[in-house]
């Protein structure tokens, strides 16, 4: 029985991991279902930096330890072309059986997040040029909708699209636009890593300015319940 199904071709997933060093939240047992979400726009740190691969990667390991079979796993990436052309599409499920127990499946998804930087520089994962974080959220309805379920997204929270220059959100000339209808109604929503850009890139500032606008955006789009966190994963 295949325990691990990637559907984009990549290097053997680690298995070794280090000490977590941050707190994940504490998995809520009606909740069956979580969406690891990675951002893969251009300004990513996720992508080129290892330290805040590894930093996604412990928290993702610690996270699934705290689960209780049965709980189904996905990751996906979020990036111009929305939630259904993700080219990153890994599932995973905790189950009762060593195999895939939360100790087997946990060290490989982090190990995926942490292979990031390596997979990037090898072309296998390439970043987009916009995201539209926005769109993603509302296209995630039907998930909401169907069960409960968590969605953990890992990213800078700069919003580029068709509508918004990324340029002028990040300088605060522009802010979000107000959510279609109520899309996250029966999702629990994170956001960590907002307001944390490339070293090469500067982000003084930013993180105060995003937080404010992604927590009521997420509010406003009806999440059960919404935590956004900054700079360093310093939570």
């Amino acid at each position: 029985m295949t325990l691990f199904k990637t559907i984009l071709t990549t290097t053997a997933l680690a298995t070794t991991f280090m000490a977590a060093v941050i707190a994940p939240t504490q998995a809520d047992q009606s909740v069956r279902r979580t969406l690891f979400v990675v951002d893969t726009s251009g300004s990513s740190t996720f992508l080129v930096e290892q330290y805040f691969a590894d930093q996604a990667a412990d928290y993702v390991h610690g996270y699934i330890l705290g689960l209780k079979p049965p709980h189904d796993l996905r990751m996906i990436s979020v990036g111009n072309e929305g939630f259904h052309k993700s080219p990153i599409n890994v599932r995973g499920k905790v189950t009762k059986r060593r195999a895939s127990s939360p100790k087997r499946v946990a060290p490989q998804f982090a190990g995926y997040f942490r292979s990031l930087p390596t997979l990037a520089k090898q072309g296998v994962v390439q970043a987009d040029g916009m995201t539209s974080l926005t769109a993603f959220f509302e296209s995630l309805e039907p998930i909401c909708s169907s069960a409960p379920s968590r969605v953990i997204v890992f990213s800078d929270g700069v919003q580029w699209d068709s509508q918004i220059d990324g340029r002028q959100f990040i300088a605060g000339k522009v802010k979000l636009s107000k959510p279609i209808g109520t899309p996250l109604t029966g999702c629990h929503v994170e956001m960590l890593g907002v307001g944390q850009l490339k070293i090469s890139q500067a982000s003084d500032g930013l993180a105060a300015r995003l937080i404010p606008q992604w927590k009521v955006w997420l509010e406003e789009a009806g999440a059960t319940s919404v935590r956004v966190v900054g700079k360093l994963f310093a939570f």
